[in-house]
């Protein structure tokens, strides 16, 4: 039999050990520049876009989102019933993402997410219906996006 190769197979496991640091520092690397990228989440004071209104485009209307003494509101959804709610805000580099609930004892929960940034607005938020008797609870997840209003 022709012996293709003058060698004996490896047994030790050098190229692994050689590239296990390279692979760790790679990965050190490549998290260190997502987060310089993005930039870490910076917690912002409560209330801190009070004062702001957005006119937006919310499941093909118009509406407007109110930002007002630590409540957040929109006019859509206050048509049927839905009260103001408290929302939360963290800074992410030069944008603004926020969190809301607002709640209607009749008809279900709207749950708001968004990110300012600039004069922009974009988000979603997911609308839980209370369900009937044996009939469970519906969601749906709807988008919006808009800017701020001038006065």
């Amino acid at each position: 039999m022709m012996q293709l190769f003058n060698h004996a197979p490896r047994t030790d496991h050098g190229i692994i050990m050689t590239l296990s640091p390279n692979i760790l520092f790679g990965l050190i690397l490549l998290f260190t520049a997502v987060f310089a990228v993005t930039g870490p989440l910076v917690a912002t004071e409560p209330g801190s876009l009070d004062g702001n209104v957005y006119a937006t485009v919310l499941n093909g209307e118009n509406d407007t989102l109110t930002f007002s003494d630590g409540l957040f509101h929109s006019e859509l959804s206050a048509g049927s019933g839905h009260e103001k709610g408290e929302y939360s805000t963290v800074a992410e580099g030069d944008k603004i993402l926020f969190e809301a609930t607002t709640n209607s004892s009749d008809e279900g929960e709207y749950s708001w997410t968004g990110v300012i940034e600039g004069n922009a607005i974009n988000g979603s938020y997911l609308y839980t219906q209370k369900g009937w008797f044996l009939f469970g609870d519906t969601s749906k997840k709807r988008h919006f996006k808009g800017s701020l209003k001038s006065e």
